[in-house]
């Protein structure tokens, strides 16, 4: 299949680092640090490393599979589990893809509701990104990773540097004493800060759109390297700007932290952040959208045009369904539990499995 693939639709291996830290930057990395902190206190910082080291052997699996079978996940699924039951993990992955794009796309409106415009309805404020995504997944893959490519380097050369700023208020005691909960509640822990890495499994659908696709490991391996030390340096501030009984109360810690930076010229300035939070959170809706069109096209054979279009208006119309907060997070608590289980229960499944098919295959 990946043959098939005109050159002209691929992008170079160099891409994937892009593509990967994009599929896993949204706006979950704002919030993230109350919940890790509920099971292990101020010593889950070091779920973030546990966790990203785990994440790590998982791409080195996702890239075995994908060099034995030589295409993306639509074919590797038929390929395992037989035509029927393969294509029903197929609808599945789909579904799970859609959830992905709609976590995403859902809490970054309900971000700017809260901090922005609280008086503006959702079905506006999604109306509004629902074109910008349409216009941009129509263009095709390499328009989605230039997106990522330039939201990356955007989103990133603005916003790091102002994410440094609480450091002249921090209080370092806060993260004593080291090692103050047991290894449980650590690796416990390192389950709930999972959410914010998910996304890279986007590798498993565009690998036979990357030229010379073995060599890509290296760069989506630094990928994951990125967003582990990102999150790593944004937990360790949140936890030394925040004691624990603050930080319990707080829903996007991050953002909150950002509203002691002061310029001269704008009193609010998360309002600068939370609109440049927007080239962070497009390419992945867009990545993980362009993913499901990808595979229900494949299943379907329909044109994916008129694919595309369906997904946008089953997004616009769950988007203004889900409402309160407490909906928002119940369905951020379901994606989580699939996502742990797509990553840490199916892929080394999966990997076990292409393994013994082809050493079956090697013997006939």
């Amino acid at each position: 299949m990946k043959a098939l693939i005109n050159e002209r639709f691929q992008v170079s291996p160099f891409f994937c680092f892009f593509l990967i830290t994009s599929a896993q930057v949204g706006i979950e990395m704002a919030k993230f640090q109350r919940n890790i902190a509920e099971r292990a206190g101020y010593d889950a910082w070091m779920s973030i490393i546990l966790c990203g080291l785990s994440i790590h052997f998982i791409v080195w699996m996702m890239y075995r599979i994908l060099h034995i079978a030589n295409d993306d996940l639509f074919y590797i699924n038929p390929f395992c589990f037989g035509k029927w039951c393969g294509g029903v993990i197929n609808i599945f992955v789909i579904v799970y893809f859609l959830l992905t794009a709609l976590i995403s796309l859902r809490s970054y409106i309900e971000t700017i509701q809260v901090w922005m415009f609280p008086l503006m309805k959702t079905w506006q404020i999604s109306f509004v990104l629902l074109i910008l995504i349409y216009y941009i997944v129509t263009g095709g893959f390499r328009v989605i990773t230039g997106m990522c490519f330039w939201g990356l380097i955007i989103a990133f050369t603005c916003l790091f540097p102002v994410l440094l700023s609480p450091l002249s208020y921090v209080y370092l005691d806060n993260l004593l004493p080291f090692f103050n909960h047991p290894v449980k509640d650590v690796v416990l822990s390192s389950k709930l800060a999972l959410p914010p890495f998910l996304g890279f499994e986007c590798l498993l659908l565009f690998y036979p759109l990357i030229k010379n696709p073995e060599r890509s490991q290296i760069w989506a391996q630094c990928g994951i390297l990125f967003t582990s030390v990102l999150y790593l340096i944004l937990t360790l501030i949140t936890f030394v700007y925040f004691n624990q009984e603050h930080l319990k109360h707080l829903i996007w810690p991050v953002i909150t932290f950002l509203k002691i930076v002061e310029l001269p010229f704008i009193e609010r300035f998360e309002y600068i952040v939370v609109s440049l939070w927007c080239l962070a959170v497009l390419p992945r809706v867009c990545l993980s959208l362009w993913g499901a069109c990808r595979g229900t096209k494949r299943f379907l054979k329909i044109k994916q045009h008129f694919i595309l279009l369906f997904f946008l208006i089953a997004l616009f119309i769950l988007c203004n369904v889900l409402e309160e907060h407490r909906q928002i997070q119940q369905y951020e608590n379901l994606y989580s539990n699939i996502g742990f289980c797509f990553v840490y229960v199916y892929i080394p499944l999966l990997f076990v499995i292409v393994h013994i098919r082809q050493k079956f295959r090697l013997k006939k």
